[in-house]
């Protein structure tokens, strides 16, 4: 299977979102490490290569992380910017 290569302008985009991104991570003050694992997400899908060999996946919404930290006050903090996020987008079943 062939990967697909992103133009130039849909790497500036991504670019300039992670670098929006972990500016609000700093502002708001969130450890990501902590809020990672509490945050709604699409997923896990997990696929077996081999019987050692298995990728899981989470998809988070980045869009929707900056947007919910750009709502924040400063040092908001973690379990604000957590509890934030998940109100804004429940787990979909």
């Amino acid at each position: 299977m062939e990967a697909h290569q992103l133009s130039a302008d849909q790497r500036a985009r991504i670019d300039a979102l992670q670098a929006d991104c972990e500016r609000q991570l700093a502002r708001v003050q969130v450890d990501r490490r902590v809020a990672i694992p509490q945050l709604h997400n699409h997923g896990p899908v997990e696929r077996r290569h081999s019987d050692e060999d298995v990728e899981i996946v989470l998809t988070f919404d980045m869009s929707g992380i900056v947007e919910t930290l750009r709502r924040l006050p400063d040092g908001a903090g973690t379990s604000a910017f957590v509890s934030a996020y998940n109100v804004a987008h429940p787990v979909v079943q």
